[in-house]
């Protein structure tokens, strides 16, 4: 089996709180309902994806995809934009998405399979602050797509910010280059942010890069980088302040590696024990969990205690009950849908799977004595 390593020795990431929980420096400047949002954010993250998961095993959502171990990432780049600000994300971004108030329920209802229509006709909703982007499978995709929205705010003199998460196996992309290329030309006002786990899938991060860090690729296009503790919330959230604060003042794009590990599957339909040691790094990783170490934190200053824990955990139980019954309310989609909003035009096969479909569901024989009635050619 193939351990994990990079090439060279990396310089040491930037950090504020240590795996013990014990601040570097002066205290950041949050009051403390801010760093409670910050901790709740953690704890309903943790809380939404154990019941997904469960959801999942008992056969009512279909592919869960988690972020345990890694939601100081997510956390601490998105708590950086303020309202109005886009957020291109993908399938391990859900710290991102709650602390911006992005409803519970239509992430459960993503994972048990309902259409987009369905959920926005069924679901009574309201949007968030910032702008979420649809997310992608192809993950290398969200940068291009991100750097052409930062390009088009420029355009239209919006003091927008655009933010965009990729993995360290999305750099390996072309998208991702020609993404970076742009942003090193033209200078938007864009962050762009490795996740770097450590794993895409099946793929150890030393086959995506000779590189010494994957912060380094920014030098080859131009655009500032910086290398972060990942699961050191503080620290994440400081350099993206700093990138957010360059990219609202006209002064262009940056690129932040922010090293974390993937403690679980990549998802539910993944078992990561094939192509790794279960135990080779999963305990050094445990004691950098990011919620326990800003846990510490939050309780030696004084913010946090275990009454106001188990309140806060109370809390979000309900929240998260109450989000798995309404999205367990929303009707079943209509199965034609699955055609719509695919193409510009709809294809001549589309068309003719659909009127088959439409046989079936009339009783007819969808394969048999078809002449072509219900699609236009």
């Amino acid at each position: 089996m193939v351990e994990w390593t990079e090439h060279e020795p990396p310089e040491e990431e930037y950090r504020r709180l240590d795996a013990d929980g014990q601040l570097d420096g002066d205290a950041p400047a949050f009051d403390d309902d801010e760093l409670l949002a910050m901790y709740r954010t953690m704890v309903a993250t943790r809380t939404l994806e154990d019941k997904m998961l469960n959801m999942q095993r008992s056969g009512e959502a279909s592919l869960v995809t988690r972020s345990r171990g890694e939601e100081a990432t997510p956390l601490g780049c998105a708590a950086a934009l303020e309202p109005d600000d886009w957020v291109f994300y993908t399938y391990r971004q859900n710290p991102a998405l709650l602390y911006w108030g992005y409803p519970m329920e239509q992430v459960i209802a993503g994972t048990m399979g309902f259409e987009p229509e369905t959920i926005a006709e069924h679901l009574d909703t309201e949007e968030p602050d910032v702008n979420f982007s649809p997310d992608y499978t192809p993950v290398g995709v969200n940068t291009t797509n991100a750097v052409g929205m930062a390009m088009a705010d420029e355009f239209e003199d919006n003091d927008t910010v655009t933010m965009v998460f990729v993995g360290d196996g999305s750099t390996s992309e072309g998208s991702f280059h020609d993404a970076m290329n742009f942003a090193g030309v033209f200078e938007p006002p864009v962050v762009i942010v490795c996740q770097n786990n450590q794993w895409a899938i099946s793929e150890p991060s030393h086959r995506q890069t000779g590189a010494e860090t994957f912060a380094k690729k920014g030098e080859a296009y131009g655009v500032p980088h910086e290398r972060v503790d990942g699961n050191d919330v503080f620290a994440v959230r400081e350099k993206a302040e700093e990138a957010v604060e360059r990219a609202r003042n006209g002064d262009g794009p940056t690129f932040i590696e922010c090293v974390t590990y993937r403690m679980e599957e990549h998802n539910t339909s993944d078992n990561p024990d094939v192509y790794r040691d279960p135990d080779e790094q999963r305990d050094e990783w445990e004691e950098k969990d990011p919620l326990e170490r800003y846990e510490t934190y939050l309780r030696e200053a004084g913010v946090l205690d275990d009454d106001l824990a188990a309140d806060v955990q109370d809390e979000i139980d309900e929240q998260v009950a109450e989000a798995v019954d309404a999205a367990r309310d929303v009707p079943d989609s209509e199965p034609e849908r699955m055609f719509d909003h695919q193409l510009h035009d709809t294809p001549w096969k589309h068309a003719h799977q659909r009127a088959e479909l439409e046989r079936e569901q009339n009783g007819e024989n969808p394969f048999t004595d078809f002449d072509g009635e219900g699609f236009d050619e």
